[in-house]
């Protein structure tokens, strides 16, 4: 097993961290994460992160849900059952709109949070690695690699200090 070491710096303030991370980058630290209790707006941008996918998945599963409520109904109401309602004709698509419209919602929302579970690892049984129990309710955390031989501990701790860190620490992860 390898045993990852990184630097904690610990801010009580968004914007400290927001600051402290785009300093790190720039004098070139590698940041693993960026752990707060809510959103920081352009953290990502500033780590680098590219733009998430989910937009394209939930279209995916929208085109699902139509395509399954608009077979099964042109099957039943067409081929398999047909049944003769207020002289309408038996292939009349605008009374499958309320039903395809449902289902694409219904399948989208199975398919996103099926995506969710399993993008985040999160299967039963498994308990999440909470860096630090403080990031769920008030602190910020920024995690930074350590390169052996190559990151200077001292250093790094001096600039997240300097960006308003209340606490510095280091860490194991185990992979």
């Amino acid at each position: 097993m390898d045993t990852n070491k990184v630097i904690l710096g610990i801010y009580e303030d968004p914007d400290h961290i927001y600051d402290a991370t785009k300093k790190l980058i720039h004098d070139g630290y590698r940041v693993r994460d960026v752990y707060s209790p809510f959103a920081i707006h352009g953290i990502d941008r500033v780590m680098g992160i590219k733009r998430s996918r989910l937009t394209v998945a939930a279209f995916i599963f929208a085109m699902t849900g139509i395509t399954l409520a608009l077979t099964l109904q042109t099957y039943v109401s067409f081929f398999d059952w047909q049944i003769n309602v207020g002289g309408k004709p038996f292939l009349h698509i605008p009374t499958y709109i309320p039903i395809t419209f449902e289902l694409s919602i219904l399948c989208t929302a199975f398919g996103m949070v099926a995506c969710f579970f399993y993008v985040n690892r999160m299967v039963w049984g498994k308990n999440a690695d909470i860096i630090d129990i403080r990031v769920t309710d008030d602190l910020f955390v920024v995690a930074v690699d350590v390169i052996p031989n190559k990151t200077n501990i001292a250093a790094l701790s001096e600039l997240l200090k300097s960006k308003g860190a209340i606490e510095i620490r280091e860490k194991e992860f185990e992979d």
